[in-house]
């Protein structure tokens, strides 16, 4: 066999390349299948963004089955989502599971704690859950969190 393959192509161990082997044309079209199915599998992949915007759309559409399927894979792919955890504690209140709901909205807030929306979510699960003192302070830390944004971006405003 000629080795001027093995300098150009792959190191010996690894493969002789001789083109007019039958045998080493084969691995070429296995390895060229199998590089290409590598490439297919990552285009199908969705960032952890896609699968927020993804469950959001099937909120709007009502579909709330496939919504929290979407924001779930969305956390998986990403557990510092929180637009992710967000809308799935929007879900679950939906799908009247509060505990579930609230668990989504404090890993928010473990996040982001000055999400004042998320406050305020917490809040209305609270008060779903009939926990009205623990619905009002989340409401008022909503407002005060709402209320300093407000501020600083009067500022802002030329």
């Amino acid at each position: 066999m000629d080795r001027f393959f093995d300098a150009f192509c792959f190191p010996s161990f690894l493969i002789l390349i001789n083109p007019a082997s039958a045998m080493n044309q084969l691995l070429l079209k296995f390895f060229g299948l199998l590089l290409m199915g590598m490439i297919l599998t990552q285009c199908g992949n969705k960032s952890s963004k896609e699968y927020v915007e993804e469950g959001i759309e099937h909120t709007k559409r009502e579909r709330f089955g496939s919504a929290r399927e979407s924001f779930l894979k969305a956390i998986e792919q990403d557990p510092k989502n929180v637009a992710g955890y967000y809308g799935l504690g929007g879900i679950y209140n939906l799908e009247k599971k509060y505990d579930d709901a609230e668990k989504a909205f404090k890993s928010v807030l473990q996040l982001d704690p000055a999400h004042y929306n998320a406050w305020y979510s917490l809040g209305y699960t609270y008060e779903l859950m009939g926990k009205k003192e623990d619905a009002e302070q989340s409401y008022e830390k909503s407002r005060r969190l709402k209320g300093k944004l407000d501020a600083i971006m009067s500022e802002e405003e030329p």
